[in-house]
Order: C-alpha cells, then sequence, then structure tokens
C-alpha cells in the first residue's frame, strides 16, 4: 500500500474524532458573509455503498443554500482536488495525520484567495440506523422500513436482529451526511450529521408453499437516493442537528 494510501485510510478512520466545535448551531457557525462550499467527499472518499448519492446529495446541498438567499460558492472540483493533493502532501509528512488540519490548512489556503465567513467540508458516510418495529431512526430521522407480512419469527443470518410478526429490532446500514464547518482561519465551528436513507431493506426468502423454512435476509438497495425529499431532509437536519461530543471526538 502506497503512502498515500496509508495517509488516506488514517484520516477517514479520523473522522468524527474531531476537535470540539465551538458553535452549537450551524447559522451561527456560517455567519453573516460567503459561505465558501467544497465538493462532496472531496477529503474523505466515498464508500462504494454511497458513491450514487454523491451527484444527487451535491445537488440539494446546493439547493439548501440558494433557498437561503445566502451568498455561497461552490468549489470546482478539479482546482478543488488539486489544492487538496498540496495539502495532503504537507499534512500527510506530519506525525498522526489528522483530517481536521487538513481542513483547517485548506481553509487557510482558501481564505488567502477568497474573502468568507464560513467554508463547508460535507462528506457521504456510512452510518448504522437503529431499527425498532417499522422505524429506522438515526442522525436526526426517521423512516419508515418495509418488513415482511408473513407471521416469521426468529433471527437474520449473520446478524443479532430479532424479527417478528410485529416488526424487527436491530441495525441496518444507512447514508449521512456529514459536515464540517470551519473559519477562514481554520477553526473548527461547527459539525454535524444528518440521515440522508437507507441503503439496505429487508426481504423475505423462502417458499412456504412448499413447505420451506422462512428467512429473512438483508439486501442492498437499488434506488437509495431517488427520493430528493429524504435527501433535503437530512441535508437540512446535518445544518441543524450538532453532533454531540461523544460522537464527534
Amino acid at each position: 500500500m502506497s503512502c498515500r494510501s496509508v495517509s488516506l485510510a488514517l484520516l477517514t478512520a479520523a473522522l468524527f474524532w474531531a476537535p470540539t466545535a465551538t458553535a452549537v448551531d450551524a447559522s451561527d457557525a456560517l455567519g453573516k458573509g460567503r459561505v465558501v462550499i467544497v465538493p462532496l467527499n472531496l477529503g474523505v472518499r466515498a464508500t462504494t455503498e454511497v458513491e450514487p448519492g454523491v451527484e444527487p446529495v451535491w445537488r440539494e446541498l446546493l439547493s439548501h443554500f440558494a433557498a437561503q438567499n445566502r451568498p455561497a460558492t461552490a468549489l470546482e472540483r478539479k482546482s478543488a482536488a488539486a489544492l487538496w493533493a498540496e495539502v495532503m502532501a504537507e499534512v500527510s509528512a506530519k506525525p498522526n495525520p489528522d483530517v481536521y488540519e487538513a481542513y483547517a490548512l485548506f481553509a487557510r489556503r482558501i481564505a488567502d484567495q477568497v474573502d468568507y465567513s464560513a467554508i463547508v467540508f460535507p462528506s457521504l458516510v456510512t452510518r448504522a440506523a437503529r431499527i425498532q418495529g417499522q422505524i429506522a431512526a438515526w442522525d436526526g430521522v426517521r423512516r419508515p422500513i418495509a418488513v415482511p407480512t408473513r407471521e416469521t419469527v426468529g433471527s437474520v443470518p449473520g446478524s443479532d436482529w430479532l424479527v417478528a410478526s410485529t416488526g424487527v429490532r436491530g441495525e441496518i446500514a444507512a447514508a449521512s451526511l456529514h459536515v464540517a464547518v470551519l473559519s477562514p482561519d481554520g477553526e473548527l465551528r461547527f459539525e454535524g450529521a444528518g440521515g440522508l436513507s437507507l441503503l439496505q431493506q429487508l426481504d423475505e426468502n423462502g417458499d412456504a408453499a412448499k413447505g420451506s423454512s422462512t428467512q429473512v435476509a438483508v439486501e442492498m438497495r437499488q434506488d437509495a437516493f431517488a427520493d430528493p425529499g429524504e435527501l433535503r431532509e437530512g441535508v437540512e437536519a446535518a445544518f441543524r442537528r450538532p453532533l454531540p461530543a461523544s460522537r464527534a471526538h
């Protein structure tokens, strides 16, 4: 594995282990001036599971700021990636590289070129949604989840889920938008996460008519990012809901 790959892995692991953000509300952290929006997942590579959501979530993110009539500038990905590579080269040369240190340096470099009050680093991340009955809850949102309709009692193979005719208890993979808001001098002012969509669904296997046992399997959803309303709710939640200290450290 190359040094750059090692650095990327370390930086990815550092997400949600940030220094304490000083603001508890994103509106305070964003300030009154221009907001700079960094391309989605510039600093933390999107996993295969969330890659299909990069474009639709980016559109909703830009729409979020447009709806507020707030002056905002979205950085062009190619030029932002070039600057990020320079920042990474400098940060990776230090012991214990940290993604928030890279964010801070990037913020200061942009401040040398643009006058702004806050810079936003958004990332699509995979999270665990807690299922209780027929509702999945995570990162400030609640979503209904389809459960098998037949009288099924048992467990999901390879998991600690309990499945009954009344619903499910356990966890399922979901996507969230993580945002880090920094000042022009690189201070972390706000960190939040909002739930976007469920990445998995439950599927009932087996043919009761043939006498086979019924099991419940977990499958990836093919249309996880198809509902703009869900994405909009998740983007809004990310900016209004600060991460608890235990989740940000």
